[in-house]
C-alpha cells in the first residue's frame, strides 16, 4: 500500500510539474507611460492572465494568476527591467 502512496504521488508531483512547465506566454502588452512606468500584461497558452507594472526605478510587481503562473513571466520582467535600468 505504501508503495502505491508513493508512486501515485510522484504521479501527480510530476504531472503538476509538467503542466507547470508547458504554460507559456501566448500575448503580451507592455505600454511605456510618460513617467517613466511601464505597464502591460500577459496572456498565457491556459488562458490565463498575468497583469503587472515596473516603476522607473526598476521595481515591479505582478498580480493576477496563480503562484506557479505568476513565475512565467519573472523571466521576461526582469529582461525588461535591464533594458530599462541599463544607462547608455
Amino acid at each position: 500500500v505504501w508503495c502505491v502512496i508513493k508512486v501515485y504521488y510522484l504521479y501527480i508531483l510530476n504531472k503538476s510539474f509538467m503542466s507547470h512547465t508547458q504554460t507559456q506566454i501566448k500575448q503580451k502588452k507592455v505600454t511605456f507611460g510618460k513617467t517613466n512606468e511601464v505597464k502591460g500584461w500577459f496572456k498565457l497558452t491556459d488562458g490565463t492572465k498575468t497583469h503587472f507594472t515596473i516603476s522607473r526605478d526598476g521595481e515591479w510587481e505582478q498580480w493576477g494568476n496563480t503562484r506557479d503562473n505568476l513565475g512565467v513571466s519573472v523571466a521576461f520582467i526582469e529582461e525588461l527591467v535591464n533594458f530599462l535600468t541599463i544607462e547608455d
